[in-house]
This record gives structure tokens, sequence and C-alpha cells, in this order.
């Protein structure tokens, strides 16, 4: 029986660890989400969107997706001003950089996105012309992909 207990308990050790690191990192995620799902959570500013990047850009889908999506677009439609502050970041981190391109997209209201490739278009500051650039374009798929017909939108005769 003791050599039975040899073979089998290094597997059950890897097994039980395996299950406790998989349960530690959904565990994070999940509380995001709860906090995501209150419609009032947002992030306030560049600072504080890139640290919850740098936490939990794991966990960035579905109901989180969605959440960081709606940061970006508070902080580009309300606060266009602090458009260097984002510069700052996006050099210092290309990741963060697409991460926020990335969530310029048809999950967002539209006006919201209006309101974006406008000021991309119209406001840009100076030397942030790449920026505004990216910008606009992710703003002009987002409104591309919201008026493209869907398949559950094809009439049936």
């Amino acid at each position: 029986m003791q050599n039975i207990w040899i073979g089998i308990a290094p597997g059950l050790l890897v097994t039980l660890f395996t299950v406790q690191i998989g349960h530690a990192q959904k565990r994070p995620c999940a509380e995001l989400e709860t906090r995501m799902l209150n419609k009032a959570f947002t992030l306030p500013s560049w600072e504080t969107l890139y640290t919850s990047y740098r936490s939990y850009r794991q966990c960035d889908d579905g109901a989180i997706g969605e959440g960081y999506s709606e940061s970006v677009a508070r902080l580009l439609v309300d606060h266009w001003n602090s458009l260097p502050q984002l510069a700052r970041l996006a050099r210092r981190d290309a990741e963060f950089r697409a991460f926020v391109m990335r969530h310029v997209d048809a999950t967002l209201n539209m006006d919201d996105v209006g309101k974006i490739r406008k000021g991309a278009k119209t406001l840009c500051p100076m030397g942030l012309q790449s920026v505004c650039n990216d910008l606009a374009k992710q703003a002009d798929s987002a409104l591309n992909e919201d008026s493209s017909p869907r398949k559950d939108d094809t009439v049936r005769p």
C-alpha cells in the first residue's frame, strides 16, 4: 500500500497545486468584473487605467473588456485635454497603447465614437498626430462595424 502512495502522491500534489493556481488567477478577475458591472465604475484618469491594465490585463474579456472600453471612451470624450498623459504612457508601454486603441470599439455608444473621431481629426494637440491618427482609424473601424449588416439582421422572406 505504501508503494502505491509513493507513485500517486507526486501526481496528486501537482494536480492540487494547479487547481489552486487556477482559482487564484480567476479571483482577481471576478472581483474586477463585479466592480465593472457597476455602471458608475469607470477609471477616472489615464494613470488609473494604466495601473488597472498592469494588474488585470489577463482579465480583458467580456464585461471587463466592455468596462475598459467605457473607461477609454469617457477619458477621450470627457477629458480630451488629458490626451498628452495617454501619449506619455503609450510611449513608455507600446502594449498599453495597443490596449487603449483596441478599446475604441463597436461596443461603445456610437455618439461617443463619433466624438472620439472628431477630436482625433480636429483637436489633436501638437506632437500627438500619431496617437490621433490611430484613434481616428479605430473610431472609423468601430463606426463601420456598427453600420455593417449582421447575420441576425438579415431580412427573411
